[in-house]
């Protein structure tokens, strides 16, 4: 027989795994969707990752999930489609062109051919990590990325179907604008940051004398004041209502305003209606039908200041203004404060202060289908349930339509033409895909009034590209058959940051598409912490890789780590629990290689009559398969790592091996068949989860089938459940613990023989007698002496004493 080595080698074996899983054959016999096959299909939509060539801790988390639930479900007889998809474009890889490879974005051609390249470079280097992790999707048919013309093809036609419904529209006004980045961003991809601020105390005189006293974290934007609002029931201000204000330093006049929506406790409870400021800002230009003057450029400078502040960035504009109202006899104070600041949360390598300017943007109505969506979206199950609660909030808080413009190179084009009277002109779907900047329009001009028509140069906001993905998967627009057999997906899989934008956008564009929610289930996993609890952070040296030690511990033990948490909660990765799966692991490797010359090769009938001690193992094996298959069932990994220690660990390996080694010797039929048929099921469900160590142990004792995935889930029907017989085990395994430790405290070996007095009520001693030479055999117990008794305990004693 082949030699089976001691210690199980994670660096030696794990690789060639995963090299056998990417071959032709495992690919068609197992891992390829099978589009003929009259097996029920089980589509994940799984995230496309932005292709930053580092495959973090949150990534390895859901590579990991999504390959658990596929394994399990092709072990439950399914069609599985597990695609593996790339978020290709993105101002961090125009960055890294423009700043690393010095490139500049006017070079548009060579530009883009870099961005390419680059994305191009760390789609390898993560693919990379994620097969060593022993991730397999089906890479031959659905990897995707999404700068590829056929995937392009699908946004832009999506685009053109949203703009026959009449919900795709250019018009002027105003955008959030990250001046760092340098584009227009959407409401999903700004929120607040607590940031050192000042507020400053201006005394604004009226025009027929007097003053109001005005606090403002603004005061840069004193030359864009439309108006002055105070709350109508406010009494201090009652009298001041329609009165003529002038604006300090600018000379400008403005009236002042009642307006509910005033805060009477904050600050003086005066404030400036500036454009724009802040959100409120724009609610009140557009309520009161108010001027609007921009002060800000698209790089975060200053403008239209009448030579006072222009050219100068926002920090230096606020404290150059607070010097010149002190110099002018307006500055009342100045408190240094924390604020909450809106930023560009979205991308964790900006998080800049967000301005509001005024642009001509291409925006998707929202706004109007809140309701529709606060409805449908019920239709989805959320796993766990709570998460659907950050997704209704998220629909009910939403405020403006959906700016899909981006003023960036590195994206999908957006497929219109406009005029100057706001016309928007779809591109010919034959054409498709298509780049405006480089085409001719479809008409010579507007054919609604006959200007002349200019290309739209914005590219599309990279969740519209990501939010077809389940219609691209699915074959929504070029394979009907496909789509009639997978579409609704059966699991979105996903973190809890993305609901607001990945979850969101592609359930309100397929909404709109297909009339259909896009998806059965929805699980929502948790954050991987740093070992300290907290969120992983370059700045807090707390971050770890998943590859950090792969090759010390092995994946699957990092994969076991991973699933070690109710799928929802944010848990801390600590290499010391990989180290815990390890041993584990070890333990199944030193059970397996034990049963091996027993069982390996044989196909073992089970026999008429089983031993008293194989029906016992038996009844707690069926606990252990239902409990697993349930918990595949509902996505609770950590309950079968759980069963796992508490069946494999505790009763399998510390128990059963021991107490049948003696029948193993003697060819007991009842052992050798109860031995293969436990393992066998225990390699199977534990194989999504650790799919390396499962696929060797099962080469070497069950191997008649390339692959654990060729089998199915394990079924224990035939299996009768016995109290008396469980109530037999439970004694043994107490007996047997007793003595154990009876030994140590007398230290004394394991293997030092004995004789033992048993006390305890008939039941009890009735246990040990129906199994006393096993008993014996496996405790090195000469003589067993028993005494009936209430209570339960043991006496030893040395052979001859």
């Amino acid at each position: 027989m082949e030699e089976w080595p001691k210690h199980y080698n994670p660096a030696e074996l794990e690789p060639k795994w995963e090299e056998k899983w990417l071959s032709k054959d495992f690919w068609e016999k197992i891992f390829k969707f099978d589009e003929k096959s009259n097996k029920p299909v089980f589509f994940i939509d799984t995230p496309p990752p932005f292709t930053s060539g580092e495959l973090h801790m949150g990534h390895a988390y859901w590579v990991t999930i999504a390959d658990t639930i596929a394994r399990a479900k092709r072990l439950q007889g399914y069609n599985v489609l597990l695609p593996q998809g790339w978020d290709t474009q993105g101002l961090p890889t125009e960055l890294k062109v423009q700043y690393r490879l010095k490139i500049p974005k006017e070079n548009r051609e060579l530009f883009l051919k870099k961005c390419v390249e680059w994305t191009n470079d760390m789609i390898g280097k993560m693919k990379t990590a994620m097969i060593r992790l022993g991730y397999r999707p089906d890479w031959e048919d659905f990897e995707y990325k999404t700068y590829s013309s056929e995937y392009r093809k699908v946004i832009q036609k999506s685009l053109l179907d949203m703009y026959k419904q009449g919900i795709v529209k250019i018009r002027e006004g105003p955008i959030y604008w990250c001046p760092k980045c340098e584009t227009a961003v959407a409401q999903s991809e700004v929120g607040y940051l607590e940031k050192e601020g000042v507020f400053a105390y201006i005394s604004f005189p009226l025009k027929d004398g007097g003053q109001i006293i005005i606090a403002t974290t603004r005061p840069e934007l004193l030359g864009a004041t439309q108006a002055i609002a105070v709350n109508p029931e406010d009494e201090r201000y009652k009298n001041l209502i329609g009165k003529i204000v002038i604006i300090p330093i600018f000379n400008k006049e403005v009236k002042i305003i009642a307006d509910e929506a005033v805060e009477k406790d904050f600050g003086t409870g005066a404030v400036m209606i500036s454009t724009y400021g802040d959100p409120q800002d724009i609610k009140w230009k557009l309520k009161y039908n108010l001027p609007y003057t921009e002060l800000i450029d698209d790089k975060g400078r200053m403008k239209n200041t009448g030579g006072l502040l222009d050219g100068l960035t926002i920090s230096q504009a606020k404290q150059k203004m607070i010097e010149l109202l002190k110099e002018k006899g307006y500055l009342i104070k100045v408190e240094k404060i924390k604020h909450n600041v809106l930023s560009h949360t979205e991308r964790s390598d900006c998080l800049s202060p967000i301005e509001f300017l005024t642009k001509k943007q291409i925006y998707i109505d929202l706004i109007k289908f809140k309701e529709k969506l606060l409805e449908e979206y019920k239709k989805m199950n959320f796993r766990p349930e709570r998460m659907s609660y950050y997704l209704e909030e998220w629909i009910k808080n939403l405020e403006w339509d959906w700016n899909i413009s981006r003023q960036r190179v590195y994206g999908t084009p957006l497929p219109f033409w406009y005029c100057d009277n706001n016309h928007l002109i779809p591109a010919k779907e034959e054409d498709l895909p298509v780049d405006p900047s480089k085409s001719s329009p479809p008409y010579e001009k507007c054919p609604y009034c006959g200007l002349p028509l200019k290309p739209v140069t914005d590219v599309a906001d990279v969740w519209i590209d990501s939010s077809v993905t389940v219609l691209y998967l699915s074959g929504f627009y070029t394979d009907k058959e496909r789509f009639n057999k997978t579409f609704p997906a059966s699991l979105r899989l996903q973190g809890t940051d993305i609901i607001r934008t990945w979850l969101f956008y592609t359930f309100f564009r397929t909404l709109m598409l297909t009339g259909s929610v896009p998806f059965k289930e929805v699980l929502v996993n948790g954050q991987v912490l740093g070992p300290d609890g907290s969120r992983m952070s370059k700045s807090k040296g707390n971050v770890v890789s998943p590859l950090d030690r792969v090759n010390e511990f092995g994946a699957d033990s990092i994969r076991m780590t991973l699933l070690d948490a109710s799928i929802g909660e944010d848990f801390p990765f600590k290499w010391e629990t990989v180290r815990g799966k390890k041993l584990l692991l070890q333990k199944l490797w030193n059970a397996s290689r034990l049963a091996y010359p027993f069982i390996s090769g044989k196909h073992l009938d089970k026999p008429k009559d089983l031993n008293i001690i194989d029906k016992w193992v038996l009844i707690e094996h069926k606990k252990f398969v239902q409990k697993s298959i349930d918990a595949y069932n509902n996505y609770n990994f950590y309950i079968i790592l759980q069963q796992i220690y508490s069946y494999f660990w505790e009763i399998v390996a510390d128990e059963y091996l021991e107490m049948i080694k003696h029948r193993l010797f003697e060819e007991d039929q009842s052992a050798l068949y109860t031995l293969q048929r436990i393992l066998k099921d225990i390699i199977i469900l534990l194989h999504p989860i650790a799919p390396h160590i499962t696929e060797e142990i099962y080469s070497r004792l069950f191997g008649d089938k390339i692959s654990v995935l060729l089998e199915n889930m394990p079924d224990v029907s035939d299996i009768q459940e016995d109290k008396t017989t469980e109530e037999l085990g439970n004694n043994i395994k107490k007996f047997n613990s007793m003595v154990r430790s009876a030994k140590i405290s007398n230290k004394l070996s394991i293997v030092t023989p004995v004789n033992v007095t048993v006390y305890g009520p008939e039941n009890f001693l009735n246990s040990i007698k129906a199994v006393e030479k096993d008993i014996k055999t496996t405790l090195k117990i000469n003589e067993i002496k028993y005494i009936n008794d209430s209570n339960e305990k043991i006496e030893i004693q040395t052979m001859g004493v």
